[in-house]
């Protein structure tokens, strides 16, 4: 019998917390080169992005931590864009300013396109330079991918995609600053 009451809200904070630590290995381990560490803590992380929210929507108690869930996602996404910079990938002051204009603009707006637009550009930037550098394992994140899509299918289609464009046309409507954030609607 699987326990889902709300002494499990606590675990997936505890997965959420877990992924900033891996966040910044992450980010450390592209920075060095070190491939096959990131390779793994990255799987792990995305695993831990995958479990939380299995656990958290299970139990019955409300998490402290899930309000920070997209904002922890951020967060990965933006050591592997500093990684990459700083390994020599990428110019430092370019991959600056994309943080600071995307994710920056997320935290005023609440809107989550932007920073979805910056994972996008940070996924699309890693996984081109594993594909052609051919570390060990470089060919993990490409089957985890579909891996984690086909097990949460549901919530990539229905919540997640429609929130990025939803935020897309919020962004080129203009709303008012007083309109609802769309991170708000997506908790």
């Amino acid at each position: 019998m699987c326990h889902t009451g709300p002494s499990m809200a606590w675990v997936a904070d505890l997965l959420t917390a877990s992924r900033v630590i891996l966040a910044l290995v992450v980010g450390i381990a592209v920075s060095v080169d070190s491939w096959g560490v990131a390779i793994i803590v990255l799987l792990v992380a995305w695993s831990t992005d995958l479990l939380d929210g299995i656990i958290a929507r299970a139990s019955s108690g409300e998490t402290r931590l899930g309000d920070w869930d997209f904002r922890v996602d951020v967060t990965l996404g933006i050591a592997i864009l500093i990684g990459l910079s700083v390994s020599g990938r990428g110019p430092l002051l370019l991959v600056a300013a994309l943080i600071v204009l995307l994710a920056g603009w997320t935290w005023v707006t609440g809107n989550p396109a932007p920073a979805m637009l910056m994972m996008a550009v940070a996924y699309g930037w890693f996984l081109p330079v594993l594909f052609l550098d051919k570390p060990t394992y470089w060919w993990l994140p490409f089957v985890a991918i579909p891996i984690i899509l086909s097990l949460d299918w549901r919530r990539f289609f229905t919540i997640i995609l429609p929130a990025f464009f939803k935020g897309l046309a919020r962004l080129s409507a203009e709303e008012s600053a007083d309109s609802v954030p769309v991170l708000d609607e997506w908790a």
